[in-house]
């Protein structure tokens, strides 16, 4: 996951684009330790209860809480790596996590069915409209890796998306394509 993780830190470091916001959801006992820290760095935040009920159980008992879910605005580079380390490990335990380069990120509370039980869950919903370039990430399930959602033309197509990744990066596929040997001349890939 660290080399994941830093892959995400290097291509944001390389967009040199700010403000940026990462939203996280964090455990209900861990409320306060992200505040602390969010204080202590300086780092503008606001935070938001969503509307489901998630549910734990330990020695006591089940318990049940609404998620916590913070949004920190970043404004430079120090504080992006500060963050993203320290809270990286929360979607390698599946936990929501993104990142945009806009603030335009909601959460809608919906039924879904879960386990052959309906739930109501909350559902991140980002908003895009179509004469505005948006771009924003969320990260792969374990953590491992991300995706890049945008209708930014800089990231299209895929000769100016790679012209936009950091020097050293390594196509080995595009979507489903696998590119080998002289493809990744051809596609100016690094």
């Amino acid at each position: 996951m660290d080399e994941n993780k830093n892959f995400l830190l290097e291509f944001l470091f390389h967009q040199n684009r700010y403000p940026l916001f990462i939203t996280f959801i964090v455990y209900e006992e861990q409320t306060e330790e992200y505040i602390t820290f969010l204080k202590q760095n300086n780092i503008d935040f606001r935070l938001n209860i969503l509307e489901e009920k998630r549910t734990y159980y330990d020695f006591s008992g089940k318990h049940q809480y609404h998620p916590p879910c913070f949004t920190a605005k970043i404004y430079d580079p120090d504080s992006l790596a500060q963050l993203i380390n320290e809270t990286y490990w929360l979607p390698t335990q599946n936990e929501f996590y993104s990142i945009s380069f806009s603030d335009n990120l909601r959460f809608k509370a919906e039924e879904v069915i879960e386990w052959l039980r309906k739930r109501k869950r909350s559902i991140p919903i980002f908003k895009i409209e179509a004469e505005t370039e948006t771009s924003f990430i969320t990260v792969f399930h374990d953590g491992a890796g991300f995706y890049l959602f945008s209708n930014e033309e800089k990231y299209f197509p895929h000769d100016q998306f790679i012209a936009n990744l950091p020097k050293g990066t390594f196509i080995t596929q595009i979507n489903d394509t696998l590119v080998e040997g002289d493809d990744m001349k051809k596609n100016n890939a690094y």
